[in-house]
C-alpha cells in the first residue's frame, strides 16, 4: 500500500474544523490553519509571528504557562507526562473572552531538545452553554440533554452509571438498561487503554477527585468492540437526595487525535515514500555521533538517472521508481537500521553496531535483491557508497567518504553509458551504405 501524497495530510490539517498550530520555543506562532477564522476571526497570517499568551485572558494565561513549565520540568526527568485538556478563555478578533478547550504537546528533536510545542484548539462556547444550563436546572433542561450531540452522563464516585443520555446510548450501541447501575468499566470503558493505562484506576481517580480532572481524555468501547476517543468534562454533582455524583460531558476525539499522529507522523517522515526525511536523518546523526555504539557505518544511495527518467518519460514513471527504490531499501536492511530520503534521487542510511566487512556483506546481498526485482518492470539502478566510523568523531567522516564513493560509481556509470552509446552509434553508422 502507498503512503498518500503530501497534498492529502495537508487538506486534513487545513480543512479540519478545529485550530491546529505550533510555535516555537518562545511560544510565538509559526503555523496556524484556516480553522482559526471562524472559530476566532483571526487570519492565519495576522497570528503568525505574535505570542500565543497574547491570545489568552490574564487567568488562562498564567493556567497555561504553568502547565506548560510543569509539562517540561516532567519530561525532563524522564516521566512520561499525561494527556490532558486545557481549559482557557481566548480573546477573538473583536475582543470578546469565548471559552475553548487546548490539547498541547512538546516537539523535541532526538536530543531531547525542547523545539516547541504543538496543539489543538476548539471554541467550546457551545458545550459550555449547555453545561451552565444545566447546574442552573436540571429537571428543565433534560430534553435538552437528551437531544444532545454531546455524550453527557452521570455516575457516582465508585463508577456506578446513574444516566446515560440518548446520545451515549446510540452512539455506543446499548440500552439504557443496559448501562444505568453498571460500573462504566466494562460498559463503555474498557480496563485497559491500548496505550496501556489503566482505565479502572483514572475513573477511580476522577471518582474521589473530579475537581482535579476537570478534563479528561481516554479511550471508551462500544458494545461491537470498536474504540473511540472521547474528551470528557467532568463536574461535581448532586443527585436528587443530595448525594454527591459526576457529572460528565463528552465529545468524540477520535478524527483529531488522527490528525494529530498524521501531522507527528509528516513531521519526520517523507511523504511520497514514507521513508524518515532528512531532518530526522540528521537528528539521529548527529544522536549517534554522541552515543557509544560503534561501529557505525554510513551507506549513500542515489538512484541513477532518475532525472532522465522524469524528462523522458514523465514523472509519474519517476515517481514509480522512487516508490519501488523506497520498498526495496526498506525490506533490504535491518529493523534498527536508519533508511531515509534525503533529496530527489538520494538516500542515507545508518548501521549502528556493523562494521566494514559486515556492511559489504550487506550491500552484496543487498544489490543482488535489487538486481532480482529489476526483473521486473520498473528496473531500480543504484549507485552506492559505504564507510565505517569506530567513533563519533569519525562519523562525519565516513559520511563524506560513503558519499565520495556514492558519485564515483555514478560518474563510472554514466562513462560506461556514454561508451555503450558511441559503439552502438558507430555501429549504425558502418551499417548505412553511403
Amino acid at each position: 500500500m502507498h503512503p498518500e501524497p503530501c497534498s492529502l495530510y495537508q487538506g486534513l490539517v487545513e480543512n479540519c474544523p478545529d485550530v491546529i498550530w505550533q510555535t516555537d520555543r518562545e511560544l510565538c506562532f509559526c503555523y496556524v490553519n484556516n480553522a482559526v477564522t471562524t472559530q476566532f476571526g483571526y487570519s492565519p497570517e495576522e497570528l503568525l509571528g505574535r505570542p500565543l499568551p497574547e491570545l489568552l485572558s490574564p487567568a488562562s494565561r498564567d493556567f497555561v504557562l504553568g502547565r506548560l513549565a510543569a509539562r517540561v520540568a516532567e519530561e525532563q526527568t524522564g516521566k512520561k507526562a499525561g494527556h490532558r485538556l486545557l481549559e482557557v478563555l481566548i480573546l477573538t478578533k473583536v475582543g470578546n473572552l469565548v471559552p475553548a478547550e487546548v490539547s498541547v504537546s512538546a516537539i523535541r528533536d532526538e536530543a531531547g531538545d525542547l523545539v516547541g510545542f504543538q496543539g489543538v484548539t476548539r471554541n467550546v462556547s457551545d458545550r459550555v452553554r449547555i453545561e451552565e444550563r444545566m447546574r442552573l436546572s436540571e429537571r428543565n433542561y433534560r430534553e435538552l440533554v437528551e437531544r444532545s450531540s454531546s455524550f453527557i452522563l452521570r455516575w457516582t464516585s465508585d463508577g456506578i452509571i446513574t444516566f446515560a443520555n440518548s446520545h451515549v446510548c446510540e452512539f455506543f450501541g446499548f440500552l439504557p438498561e443496559e448501562l444505568v447501575g453498571r460500573h462504566l468499566v466494562g460498559t463503555i470503558v474498557p480496563e485497559v487503554e491500548s496505550t496501556g493505562q489503566s482505565l479502572r484506576q483514572l475513573i477511580a481517580e476522577i471518582g474521589a477527585n473530579p475537581e482535579q480532572f476537570r478534563t479528561s481524555e481516554h479511550e471508551t468501547i462500544c458494545w461491537d468492540g470498536s474504540r473511540i476517543w472521547v474528551a470528557w468534562n467532568n463536574s461535581p454533582a448532586y443527585n436528587e437526595k443530595g448525594q454527591p455524583e459526576i457529572l460528565s460531558v463528552g465529545h468524540d476525539v477520535s478524527e483529531r487525535r488522527q490528525r494529530e499522529k498524521q501531522l507527528a507522523y509528516l513531521t519526520v517522515h517523507d511523504p511520497m515514500t514514507g521513508l524518515y526525511n532528512r531532518a530526522y536523518f540528521d537528528t539521529e546523526f548527529e544522536r549517534l555521533s554522541r552515543g557509544r555504539r560503534f561501529p557505525v557505518s554510513v551507506v549513500i544511495a542515489s538512484l541513477d538517472n532518475l532525472q532522465l527518467t522524469n524528462d523522458e518519460q514523465g514523472r509519474e514513471r519517476g515517481d514509480l521508481i522512487l516508490m519501488k527504490a523506497a520498498r526495496l531499501l526498506k525490506e533490504g536492511f535491518r529493523a534498527e537500521d536508519l533508511v531515509s530520503r534525503t533529496g530527489g534521487d538520494g538516500f542515507a542510511i545508518l548501521l549502528p553496531g556493523l562494521d566494514e566487512q559486515q556492511t559489504a556483506v550487506g550491500l552484496i546481498r543487498f544489490r543482488a535483491a535489487v538486481a532480482r526485482a529489476s526483473e521486473h518492470d520498473p528496473a531500480v539502478f543504484f549507485c552506492m557508497g559505504a564507510s565505517t566510523a569506530h567513533t563519533g568523531s569519525e562519523l562525519l567522516r565516513a559520511q563524506r567518504e560513503a558519499s565520495a564513493a556514492m558519485v564515483a560509481e555514478k560518474l563510472l556509470r554514466k562513462k560506461q553509458r556514454e561508451q555503450q552509446e558511441k559503439e552502438q552509434q558507430e555501429t549504425q553508422e558502418e551499417g548505412t551504405p553511403e
